[in-house]
């Protein structure tokens, strides 16, 4: 199997790092796709920077590896990735701990140290970033990224396309909906309604934005 990288920005460089300790080699990842022609004939990482996906024409057995952090713009790739017939594949770092029953999507990057509790479900197309950890019986939307350092409780529930900052901490079974974002080091201690933006110690509600077609 060969995988082609989605991105070809500083995430990429950490999904190509996890892809590798997963056990892919280093020739069986083809290169990065962008859609940014200045970025297009670099090298990133040692491997060749391609064009974007629309322009790509791939033979064989190609899965695709998601590394865009921004969610809207990583779900649009995903949507793209299917479209044009590729398997997203999922990334698990070595260093990466999954309990039992647990059940995850595609597409999902597991970074580094990451720890999920027994009987958690996360849906297609999640980062779970460098030493985040979602204790038993969490679901996680598509397309949503917890970012570093991140702490779920159990019985926690993320929406799709939710992204908590680096650091937040959620207590158990809160629900957080979708499109909401949670500021870096946030206390959730109560639920966040979709399509907002959430700060503080305890997080608070300080706007409301345009929800995100689903």
């Amino acid at each position: 199997m060969k995988v082609l990288i989605l991105g070809a920005g500083g995430h990429a460089k950490v999904v190509f790092d996890a892809l590798l300790s997963s056990g892919t080699a280093v020739e069986d990842i083809i290169g990065f796709a962008d859609d940014d022609p200045a970025r297009v004939g670099a090298t990133l990482m040692g491997r060749p920077v391609l064009a974007g996906l629309d322009t790509l024409s791939m033979a064989g057995d190609v899965r695709v590896a998601m590394a865009i952090g921004d969610n809207a713009g990583r779900r649009r790739q995903f949507d793209r990735a299917v479209a044009h017939g590729y398997e997203p594949v999922t990334v698990v770092h070595s260093s990466a701990i999954i309990g039992r029953g647990c059940v995850l999507g595609r597409g999902i990057v597991v970074f580094a140290n990451v720890v999920i509790n027994a009987s958690s479900q996360i849906g297609d197309n999640v980062i779970l970033n460098t030493a985040c950890s979602v204790d038993h019986d969490c679901v996680i939307g598509a397309h949503a990224h917890l970012g570093p350092g991140v702490r779920l409780a159990g019985g926690v529930t993320i929406g799709a396309g939710a992204q908590l900052g680096v650091g937040a901490a959620v207590i158990p079974g809160v629900v957080i909906g979708a499109g909401a974002v949670i500021g870096a080091g946030a206390v959730v201690i109560r639920p966040i309604p979709a399509n907002t933006t959430a700060v503080g110690v305890p997080a608070h509600v300080i706007k409301q934005k345009e929800p995100v077609g689903e």
